[in-house]
C-alpha cells in the first residue's frame, strides 16, 4: 500500500512538473522574432533603401527599431512600436542617409532589433558590418569626337576613379554596358547604340556606380552626321506564302492550326516576332569581356543587299492591314544554298531554329558585339565553338519568314540591332573605333 502511494506521488510529481513547463513554454513562450532583408548589402552611399521584414508566429511583434552604430556611438534609422498584440509579420522600408545621421565615412556596425509580445520580450538582433562611402566616382571621357549615324554604332572610352559595380553609357533611353581593358593605364570601352530617330536632344551620357549606389555622369558630346530617312515599303503577300509559312510555324506552335491564315501570319508577324527579339537580347548578354574581333567585318561573298537596315515595312493580306515591321538587318542574296562564313572571330552563342529568323546562328565578337545569321538552311557550327574570321557556318536558305533563298545578316550592341555596313566599312573602322582606342591609350 505504502509502495503504491508512492508511485502515485512520483506519477503526479511528473505530471505536474510536465504541465508546469508546458504552461511556461505556452504563457511565456521562447522562440525569438526572424528578420530578414530584401538583400544583403556591404556599403552606404549618399542615402540607402532598405526594406527589412520581421516575423513572429507566436505572440507577434512588439517593436522593431533600425541602428547604425560607429565608434561606440548608436545612431536611430528607425523604430517602430506595435500598439497591440496580433501582429506576426511586418515590413517596413527605411532610407539610410549617413550625411543627415551625422556618420562620417568609413566603417560602421549596422543592427536591426526586433522584440516580441511575449513576457519574456525576446528579442532578436541582426548584425552586419557596412562600409559608409559618400564618394562618388570620377568619369574622365578618353574619346573627344562622337560622330554618329542613325540607327549605327558609337564607342565611347573613359577611365573611372575608383571600383565600381557597373559603368556604361545612357542613349536614349537604354543602357549599354562598359568593358575593362586593364594595363598600365586601365580603361574602359562601351559601344551603344544610336537610335534610328536620334536628334540633337537624344540623352547621352557615361554613368559609373560604386558598390555603395553613388554615381558619377558624364554626358557626351556628339555631332549627328546626316538626318537618315529610312525606306518605307508595302508588302502584299499572297496565299501560297501564307499558307506555306503557317503550316511551316505550326510545328513550333500548334495553336496555330485553330487560327485563320490572316490571323496566324499577323500573330508570327507580332507575338513570335517580339517573343524572338526578347530570345536574341537574352543570348547577347553572354558576351566575352574582351574584344575577339580583328579589323573589318566580311560580308557574304558575291552577294546583293535586296532589304536594307531600318526599312520599314507593311504588309497587306487579302486587302486587310495585317501589321507593320522594322526590318532589322541586311538581306544579302547569292545563289541558293550558297556558304555563309563568319563575319570576324568569336564564339558560337546560339545555334538552332529561331523563329521568324529560322535556322540562325549567333556569334559573340566580345564587349557586347554580335553578329546573326539568318534564313539559313543548313547549319555547320553548334553553340560553344570558337570561330574565325571567313571560316563557313552554314548556307543560306529560306527557313523562317523569308520568302525566297537569301541571308538575314545583322549586327547587334548589346542585343540591340544597328546597321551593318559601318562594320564592313575600313573607314568607319579606323576613324570610330581604332583611332578612338590608339588615342585613349596615351591620355
Amino acid at each position: 500500500m505504502r509502495g503504491s502511494l508512492k508511485k502515485f506521488q512520483l506519477v503526479l510529481g511528473m505530471v505536474l512538473v510536465v504541465g508546469a513547463v508546458a504552461a511556461a513554454y505556452y504563457y511565456l513562450e521562447w522562440e525569438k522574432p526572424k528578420i530578414s532583408l530584401d538583400k544583403p548589402f556591404e556599403s552606404i552611399g549618399k542615402q540607402r533603401d532598405v526594406t527589412i521584414t520581421v516575423r513572429d508566429a507566436r505572440s507577434g511583434i512588439r517593436k522593431v527599431s533600425v541602428t547604425l552604430i560607429q565608434e561606440d556611438k548608436e545612431y536611430v534609422v528607425a523604430s517602430e512600436d506595435v500598439p497591440a498584440k496580433g501582429v506576426f509579420e511586418k515590413s517596413l522600408t527605411v532610407r539610410i542617409a549617413p550625411r543627415t545621421l551625422k556618420l562620417k565615412d568609413g566603417e560602421a556596425l549596422f543592427q536591426v532589433k526586433a522584440v516580441d509580445y511575449s513576457p519574456l520580450k525576446n528579442t532578436t538582433r541582426l548584425e552586419a558590418k557596412v562600409a559608409i562611402d559618400s564618394v562618388p566616382p570620377r568619369v574622365a571621357l578618353l574619346t573627344r569626337a562622337h560622330n554618329i549615324n542613325p540607327g549605327g554604332t558609337c564607342l565611347a572610352v573613359y577611365r573611372v576613379s575608383k571600383a565600381v559595380a557597373l559603368s556604361g553609357v545612357r542613349c536614349g533611353g537604354a543602357f549599354f554596358p562598359g568593358y575593362p581593358v586593364p594595363g598600365q593605364k586601365p580603361y574602359y570601352v562601351c559601344y551603344f547604340a544610336i537610335p534610328r530617330d536620334v536628334s540633337t536632344g537624344t540623352p547621352m551620357a557615361v554613368v559609373a556606380k560604386d558598390k555603395a549606389g553613388n554615381e558619377a555622369i558624364a554626358g557626351i558630346p556628339f555631332y549627328i552626321r546626316a538626318v537618315r530617312s529610312f525606306r518605307k515599303d508595302t508588302v502584299t503577300l499572297g496565299d501560297t506564302f501564307v499558307q506555306q509559312k503557317v503550316v511551316e510555324f505550326q510545328e513550333f506552335d500548334p495553336s496555330l492550326a485553330d487560327k485563320t491564315s490572316a490571323d496566324a501570319f499577323s500573330y508570327i508577324n507580332t507575338q513570335i516576332r517580339a517573343a524572338n527579339d526578347r530570345k536574341i537580347r537574352s543570348v547577347c548578354t553572354k558576351t566575352d569581356s574582351r574584344q575577339l574581333w580583328q579589323g573589318i567585318f566580311v560580308r557574304m561573298s558575291n552577294a546583293a543587299p535586296k532589304a536594307l537596315f531600318g526599312d520599314e515595312r507593311t504588309y497587306m493580306y487579302q486587302g486587310r492591314f495585317m501589321g507593320n515591321s522594322v526590318h532589322l538587318g541586311v538581306d544579302l542574296a547569292s545563289t541558293a544554298g550558297a556558304p555563309v562564313e563568319a563575319a570576324n572571330n568569336g564564339t558560337v552563342l546560339y545555334a538552332d531554329s529561331l523563329g521568324i529568323y529560322g535556322n540562325c546562328v549567333i556569334i559573340d565578337h566580345g564587349q557586347g558585339i554580335s553578329s546573326l545569321y539568318g534564313h539559313l538552311s543548313s547549319l555547320a557550327v553548334k553553340e560553344g565553338q570558337q570561330v574565325a574570321k571567313a571560316q563557313v557556318i552554314g548556307n543560306s536558305g529560306a527557313t523562317g519568314f523569308a520568302g525566297g533563298d537569301h541571308l538575314h545578316f545583322s549586327i547587334l550592341v548589346s542585343g540591340v540591332f544597328v546597321d551593318p555596313k559601318e562594320w564592313w566599312d575600313p573607314h568607319w573602322l579606323r576613324d570610330n573605333v581604332e583611332d578612338k582606342i590608339t588615342q585613349a591609350q596615351t591620355l
